[in-house]
């Protein structure tokens, strides 16, 4: 610091031929330096240029290093987490399946799994897709429930998929149960989060009751549970009591379902309607 500006000092007086002599000076005696010498002192003199641009050229490297493995980390990151992800999954859905055998042992009828792969747009959820159809012996009419109870109807069946008519559509109607009194109802639709249901009045049902399908009408057997009573009121007449249910299912959140494969029974169904007729 201290030769530059002496340097500096030098030249801002005008003291070129000073400079000059002390570059010549430098020159001869170099010149008569031995030959491990020169080669010193030029070695010194490439050292000093050279030495910042390969500072510069090994910390582009380095972070361009830093920079490579940073982005293959993170990709590494991302596919542990998949992975995670996918056995989560696997292990939530042998988890459901395993609560399958519960019905096997419990109803007469075979019992076919089946993913929900489609929902009706709208403002209301009353129907889904699920892939399983004709060629996994699907039928229509067959129920479809969970292990927390009924989800609906098979509507419609192609091929492959069969479309699921839910429990809150309005035009489906349920015979149902209340569990403790054995007094016998219908439901008649409702929403995701409720289901409405009539009742005889005056036959002792109550607040938290639960209702089941009654085994009435030749399609649901007895015993699967629908929902648990909410709140009641008079119908429009006093001979029925209308109920306000929370159903089991959580109808939005279907993943999978079980298909019973039990055909409806016809001739207890036109039994029904000549006895509605008379």
């Amino acid at each position: 610091m201290q030769l530059f500006r002496l340097f500096r000092n030098v030249l801002s007086k005008g003291h070129g031929l000073v400079l000059f002599l002390i570059l010549l000076l430098i020159g001869f005696g170099i010149r008569h330096l031995g030959k491990d010498g020169k080669e010193t002192v030029v070695a010194g003199a490439l050292s000093s240029v050279y030495y910042p641009a390969q500072l510069v050229v090994s910390s582009v490297d380095r972070i361009h290093s830093v920079a490579y493995e940073n982005d293959r980390l993170k990709k590494e990151n991302a596919r542990l987490k998949m992975e995670r992800d996918n056995l989560r999954e696997g292990l939530e859905e042998m988890r459901r399946l395993r609560e399958l055998v519960h019905f096997d042992n419990v109803w007469d009828y075979s019992i076919v799994t089946a993913r929900v792969i489609g929902k009706n747009p709208g403002r209301f959820l009353t129907t889904f897709v699920v892939n399983r159809g004709t060629d996994h012996g699907i039928q229509k009419n067959m129920p479809v429930f969970t292990t927390h109870g009924l989800v609906g109807r098979i509507a419609a069946v192609s091929r492959f998929h069969s479309k699921v008519q839910l429990l809150p559509d309005p035009s489906l109607h349920v015979s149902v149960m209340v569990q403790r009194t054995r007094v016998v109802g219908f439901l008649e639709g409702g929403s995701a989060n409720y289901l409405n249901a009539t009742i005889p009045s005056y036959m002792g049902v109550r607040e938290g009751d639960t209702l089941v399908t009654s085994g009435l009408g030749g399609i649901y057997p007895k015993g699967i549970g629908v929902g648990v009573v909410r709140s009641m009121h008079k119908g429009d007449v006093d001979v029925v009591t209308e109920l306000e249910l929370d159903p089991f299912q959580k109808f939005t959140r279907l993943e999978e379902v079980f298909i019973m494969q039990k055909e409806p029974d016809y001739v207890l169904q036109e039994m029904l309607k000549d006895a509605e007729i008379h």
